[in-house]
């Protein structure tokens, strides 16, 4: 028992003297809350920290620091002599890259984050149109900083919109590194005063390509993810609306038969009533829902096919996420042939609207 004593005596001197060893007070430390990544216009590279800084008495402010050099690292050094600030790693709540940068490529970003053991895994990631620069030095409406602001609009946007919910830096891996797959993330941008999604930002291995406007973002998300959420609206020629609040279920088939892929994608709308300014709204009976599910559903079916088929003839990309079940299907190594082919596939798109809910109405 004594020893016992002797040795508990021992786990608690330790304990008290050694927890705060080497550590920095709170008001000599930083906490990064984002990052952006632009380029100059000499090819030079150039990244933007927002952090907020502890000045005692429960005061926190904002600092933005921009520096610029040759690697992400080398920035990262002159940060560190410009902030005076003992940083605390693990924080960053958003990576943002400028359009500019994401052309140019973003493969050392991705390095970095794979490499760097401090670098926290779960933060959100999204291309400006505008230079990450002026868009953290913004004054946030909502937050604290500007970094907080944006990942809370990206991930209040899965309500909505359909819109993907593969948005972190561990989503970006796998986007980059897995068989049959492009990276594809969120495109912000300045709207008056504030920040709004514009739509999806499309990459070619580390390089940006393209940008999906917001306009069709809606229906390219419908087709490329599962389990999504948003809402639908129908008008007719008399102006009048059906909107419904969905949830969609995504089903991939893949046929292969000539050397030809054909890609099945079957879409499953699972949705309730929202407003129906349609004749005899007040009598949507079981026969009428049908009606209304079998017109709706063709109209919706009709979309989306139109819309793969542009992004396959015009782009010959595959915007969809569907590749990686045709290469699933007949191989690793039959990688190129998918992706080189995918010009040549056809993809059928079969969509369905189950109508669960006609809502609540009130004779």
């Amino acid at each position: 028992m004594r020893y016992l004593k002797k040795i508990s005596y021992i786990v608690l001197f330790i304990f008290i003297f050694s927890s705060c060893y080497n550590k920095a007070p709170i008001e000599r430390t930083s906490i990064i809350s984002g990052v952006g990544h632009d380029l100059k216009s000499n090819k030079k590279l150039s990244s933007t920290f927002e952090f907020t800084v502890f000045k005692g008495q429960n005061i926190i402010d904002k600092m933005i620091v921009t520096t610029e050099g040759t690697s992400i690292f080398d920035m990262y050094n002159k940060r560190l002599l410009i902030t005076k600030r003992k940083h605390l790693p693990g924080t960053i709540r958003l990576l943002l890259i400028s359009e500019n940068r994401a052309k140019y490529g973003i493969s050392d970003i991705i390095d970095a984050f794979l490499r760097d053991q401090e670098r926290n895994l779960n933060t959100t990631v999204a291309v400006s149109k505008q230079s990450t620069e002026n868009i953290l030095k913004m004054n946030p409406k909502d937050s604290n900083t500007m970094s907080e602001e944006i990942e809370d609009l990206i991930k209040s946007s899965f309500e909505a919109n359909f819109t993907q919910n593969d948005v972190t830096i561990k989503d970006l891996f796998n986007m980059y590194y897995q068989e049959g797959r492009h990276i594809m993330i969120p495109y912000v941008e300045k709207f008056k005063d504030t920040i709004k999604l514009g739509g999806i930002a499309v990459f070619k291995d580390d390089k940006m390509i393209f940008v999906i406007p917001e306009e069709e973002a809606k229906y390219v998300n419908i087709l490329r993810n599962d389990k999504a959420q948003g809402f639908l609206s129908f008008t007719s020629e008399t102006s009048k609306s059906f909107d419904i609040a969905c949830q969609s279920r995504r089903k991939i088939k893949v046929d292969y038969d000539d050397e030809n892929i054909v890609y099945n994608i079957n879409i499953l709308i699972y949705a309730s009533i929202k407003e129906a300014n349609i004749d005899n709204s007040l009598e949507l009976s079981k026969e009428k829902i049908t009606e209304l599910e079998e017109k709706y559903s063709k109209e919706i079916s009709k979309k989306l096919q139109e819309i793969s088929d542009k992004y396959k003839n015009n782009y010959q990309f595959d915007a969809f996420d569907i590749q990686k079940y045709a290469i699933a299907i007949l191989g690793k190594d039959k990688q190129k042939y998918v992706e080189d082919n995918f010009k040549n596939s056809k993809i059928n798109v079969q969509a369905k609207i189950k109508i669960l809910s006609s809502g609540r109405i009130i004779r």
